[in-house]
């Protein structure tokens, strides 16, 4: 369940202007468990890599994702216990995109950090954004599954001169301002990054599961059922 969340969020990050240099950055999320997830994520010349620890049944593992601008429009997502690697294709006419909205509350200081505190609603969902022009911009996509709903989201926040790097993401509870997960940047640097970190490794095979929305879209209950098993059982820890 926590990495189904975690990866289906995709970390509510935006798409901002390029920033030419490399970037290591590290987010706590908390809210999803007892203890702290650390999301670590890494930028250089356009390709984002992002490591989140995980335990699975008791095992510990690192759920890594790539996004390279040399495949658009396809999230890479690694098993390590299974050494295979699964191709997520991004919803390019999402419908949820019609239903996103965005509030500036105000300018308010998190941290050292000088931010503009915004809140986001997409149907039932709400969450608020503290986000800086303080650090170097990235690209980041709000949401790197679904096209349609990142370019919306980027047109809205530059709109309202909202647009910067995420300092802190507070998921409310429906209908109250109650915070029930939080994800907060606790690192920021500027560092030269190895290619390799932005490559399949060695020994990886592709998963025979690769996710296309358009093709579950239009599978049957008994298709989706079987896919979901198939998934299921290649994330299963050997």
């Amino acid at each position: 369940m926590k990495s189904f969340l975690l990866f289906s969020l995709s970390f509510i990050l935006l798409s901002t202007h390029s920033f030419a240099g490399d970037v290591y950055a590290v987010y706590n999320i908390k809210g999803i468990g007892e203890k702290i997830t650390e999301s670590k994520m890494y930028f250089k010349n356009g390709d984002m890599r992002t490591e989140v620890a995980l335990n699975i049944s008791g095992k510990e593992m690192t759920s890594t994702t790539l996004n390279l601008k040399s495949n658009p429009g396809v999230s890479i997502v690694y098993n390590s216990f299974s050494k295979t690697y699964t191709e997520v294709k991004h919803d390019k006419n999402s419908s949820k995109s019609d239903n996103i909205s965005v509030s500036v509350i105000g300018d308010e200081k998190v941290g050292a950090y000088n931010c503009k505190h915004i809140r986001m609603k997409l149907d039932t969902t709400s969450w608020d954004m503290w986000v800086t022009k303080d650090l170097p911009f990235i690209d980041y996509p709000f949401d790197k599954n679904d096209e349609a709903a990142n370019k919306k989201i980027v047109a809205l926040l530059k709109s309202k001169s909202a647009d910067g790097v995420p300092v802190k993401i507070a998921f409310l509870k429906p209908g109250t301002t109650t915070q029930s997960m939080t994800i907060e940047l606790v690192k920021y640097e500027s560092k030269n990054l190895d290619s390799s970190l932005f490559q399949i490794p060695a020994g990886y095979s592709k998963s025979s599961a690769s996710m296309d929305p358009e093709k579950i879209k239009n599978m049957s209950p008994e298709e989706k059922k079987e896919f979901i098993m198939k998934m299921m059982e290649e994330q299963r820890p050997k």
